[in-house]
């Protein structure tokens, strides 16, 4: 009997205690779910440092934001799992920007130093014809589709926010997609 009541203490939801404030619950709720998602997060990010980071950061979040927590959406472990894989792929975005950003600089003082060949006018042309087939290529796409791929390739949102965006099943966001890239890719495959 003793042992039932254990369960069903070690299973109950902890974040009500830790919107009290109270700091016993957190520490069990970090003791309980920290490993899963950093698990979660260094499938997500491959870095350890990058996964231990996030990891603080959601457990921070949990502490602050625990009053949000409705136990009816679910439990315990799905609302942190939500909020590590969120924090997971804000990292990549900004790793990813901020390596896009080093390039360009890179680039840039490579070119201004004579490191890399200064570009010719036949480059500059050819550049413009590919730049000028793309947008050709996207003003022939049905209105849906383009506000789509925009969104995501433009404004770097995920298939669930440009969902959330737009108030469109997230199945029909995939579907938009998938069909303005091939149209895309059909339409371009000269230029690869």
């Amino acid at each position: 009997m003793t042992v039932a009541m254990d369960i069903s203490v070690e299973s109950s939801s902890l974040l009500p205690a830790v919107a009290r404030g109270d700091l016993d619950a957190f520490e069990r709720l970090y003791d309980r779910h920290s490993s899963t998602l950093y698990a979660l997060l260094l499938r997500i990010l491959a870095n350890p440092d990058d996964a231990q980071e996030v990891l603080q950061e959601t457990f921070v979040k949990a502490w602050t934001n625990a009053k949000m927590f409705d136990a009816v959406r679910g439990s315990d472990v799905a609302w942190l799992i939500s909020i590590a894989r969120s924090r997971g792929i804000d990292r990549l975005r900004s790793r990813k920007i901020r390596g896009d950003r080093e390039d360009d600089a890179g680039r840039e003082l490579s070119t201004s130093l004579g490191f890399v060949e200064k570009r010719t006018g036949a480059d500059d042309a050819i550049e413009s014809e590919e730049r000028m087939a793309v947008r050709g290529a996207l003003a022939e796409l049905p209105e849906p589709q383009r506000v789509a791929l925009a969104l995501a390739y433009f404004e770097g949102l995920s298939q669930s926010e440009i969902s959330a965006k737009l108030g469109e099943p997230l199945g029909t966001i995939k579907t938009r997609m998938q069909l303005g890239m091939k149209k895309l890719r059909e339409r371009l495959k000269a230029y690869r």
